[in-house]
């Protein structure tokens, strides 16, 4: 098989693919579609005629989707500890955080600021972010780890992490 029949092929594809892996979950869409991708790289050679490739692409994909659910199932779950009615939280430790935090963010280029307030205060997922803005799941994703990292220096070079 040749890569440039495969790639004829399969681009017309990936739009399709990464649409339904975003039904499944936004966030490990690309992940699945590249998996699917790569297992009918694998699996091409068996094919009966090219044209079955659309059908077993999406089958793939719909099983990779299925994989990453359950690797983050297995996953453990970090348990945070709840404070009893004994323990009182010291008030004005969580208000000068609150307020190194605030700063934190305002010192944030205006782009990554926006999208930080719309996923952290919005509670609004890359893919959410993306349509409401028009800017690529990728580019959403990469602006909002860039502000978590610029966030937790200035909170480290404060003393607060």
């Amino acid at each position: 098989m040749k890569a440039e029949q495969f790639t004829s092929i399969v681009s017309p594809l990936r739009p399709r693919l990464l649409a339904l892996a975003s039904q499944f979950d936004a966030d490990t869409a690309e992940d699945a579609v590249q998996e699917a991708l790569m297992r009918l790289w694998t699996a091409w050679e068996q094919l009966p005629a090219p044209a079955d490739a659309e059908r077993l692409a999406v089958r793939l994909m719909k099983y990779a989707c299925i994989d990453n659910y359950r690797r983050r199932q297995r996953q453990p779950t970090v348990q945070l500890k709840e404070a009893s009615a004994t323990e009182t939280a010291d008030t004005t430790d969580e208000a000068v955080l609150q307020d190194a935090l605030e700063r934190a963010v305002k010192v944030l280029p205006p782009a990554e600021r926006r999208l930080w307030a719309m996923h952290a205060e919005a509670q609004m997922n890359s893919s959410q972010i993306a349509a409401a803005t028009g800017i690529a799941v990728r580019s959403v994703s990469t602006m909002i780890s860039a502000a978590r990292h610029r966030i937790c220096e200035t909170l480290k070079k404060g003393g607060f992490l």
